[in-house]
This record gives C-alpha cells, structure tokens and sequence, in this order.
C-alpha cells in the first residue's frame, strides 16, 4: 500500500459544511476508485482534519485524482465543492512509507442483486461514482445489517424498485481492493423505476445479448458476475445468531 495523510486546516465556522462534504461527495467516492481510508481526525478546536489514504501502490496515487474527475459524481458535485472551500485556509500532503509488513485481515462485504423483466431484460444502474459502466444495483453492507436486507435496501436506493430475494447466485472477492460481493437473484414486487439522485443515472432494464453487453457493461468483473448471475446456480446461504443460537433465515432459491 502507498499511504498519503493529508492535513486540512478549516475555520472553525466551517467544521460541520466541511464534514458534510466529506461524507457526500468524498469518502464514497474514494472508496469506489479504490483508496482505503485509514482513518480521519479533527482536532479540539476543529481547525485542523487529518485523513490518511492508503493507495494500493504510487501510479494508482498518481493516476487516481485524473479518474475522479472523469467520475458524474466529481462533475455533478462542483457547486458544493466551491462552497466548501472557502472554510479551507490550507491542506497539506505527507506521502509515507511503512517500516514494516503490519498485515491484519480486513474486507469490504457488499450484496448486489441480479433483476431481469419479462423479456429478458436485465436491471442495471449507472453509479456516479463509476459513471463509465453499468451494473447491477448494490452495495456496501452496514452494521449490523443482513445481506439479504442489504441487497433490498441497495436496490430501492440505486433504482427505486421493490424487490424480492429469490437465492443467492454468485459470490466474487476482489483480491486488489479486499471487497466481498454477494450476488442474489431477485425479483421486482413494487416501486417505480427512476434515476437515484446522488446515487444513480440511467436506471432501466437493458438487453445484454451479443456485443450488447460490451456496450454497456464495461468493466470486465461486472461482466463476469452478470454472466454468472444469469446461471442462476444457486448457492445455499444460511443468517444466523449465536449465544443462543437461533437460525434467521435460510435461502436455498426455491420459490
């Protein structure tokens, strides 16, 4: 990993726009191009933030600020950025080496969820974060939340649709970013299907037979796990607790 820290000093008026920013338009951001947040600091006064990065090596670091500028989200959030900078007096970036291998397990889960129509459409989003694709609804799961309860939550959000979770159909790690993708299939019960503001664009149901798929699904991970969805070899998958134990639910794909 190659790890920036970077100090921002803020008036102090502005602590709250500044943080509200962050949350909005910039952590998620981050995230979804690859960078890992190491933690983010405020001093007594709030004068002074201080973010680490970790960039998975110098040229993700070096090519990383040009990709999010290409990103709706960065386009889209332009306004808010020059309102928020005029609580900035100044920032300051430190580029670290670390002194030694401190491995310790950590993973991103997130549910996503394969939707077709009757014709044999199949449900994708543009994310603003990742405005060069489209993909299946999903996302990061919360504390203490279900996958199944995240995977419905992250569709509402992202397309605005109702869905019932039929079985799980696929499951991915991406070895470069640490993230965990459950894939279920699912299937439409109510809502209306609309863009997501702050969340999605060019929400619908797409044709992904022959170059299709090329067109509109560009990056090849998604494409895989689209593929593997359309299978729909579903894979057992039990929510429980424990001390006591109790089964929550278990999903097998039977209707």
């Amino acid at each position: 990993m190659y790890q920036v820290k970077t100090e921002v000093k803020i008036i102090p008026d502005g602590f709250e726009a500044v943080n509200d920013f962050f949350h909005e338009h910039v952590f998620r951001s981050y995230i979804e191009l690859g960078a890992r947040l190491v933690g983010r600091w405020v001093d007594e006064d709030h004068t002074l933030i201080t973010e680490i990065w970790d960039f998975q090596n110098r040229e993700h670091y070096q090519q990383f600020f040009d990709l999010r500028k290409e990103t709706s989200h960065y386009k889209n959030s332009r306004l808010q950025k020059i309102a928020n900078d005029k609580w900035i007096i100044s920032k300051k970036e430190t580029h670290m080496m670390p002194t030694g291998d401190y491995f310790q397990p950590q993973h991103s889960v997130s549910a996503s969820v394969f939707v077709q129509n009757d014709k044999g459409e199949t449900l994708l989003v543009r994310s603003l974060h990742r405005s060069s694709t489209l993909e299946m609804p999903g996302g990061a799961l919360d504390k203490e939340e279900s996958l199944i309860d995240c995977a419905i939550r992250e569709t509402k959000e992202e397309t605005g649709l109702d869905v019932s979770i039929i079985g799980l159909v696929c499951i991915t790690q991406n070895l470069s970013s640490g993230v965990i993708n459950f894939a279920f299939h699912g299937e439409v019960t109510g809502g209306e299907l609309t863009d997501c503001p702050g969340e999605t664009q060019d929400v619908g149901f797409y044709d992904l037979t022959d170059q299709k798929m090329h067109t509109h699904v560009t990056y090849p991970h998604f494409k895989e796990r689209i593929l593997e969805c359309s299978k729909l070899n579903y894979i057992n998958i039990d929510l429980y607790e424990v001390r006591p134990y109790e089964l929550i639910q278990r999903l097998n794909g039977a209707h």
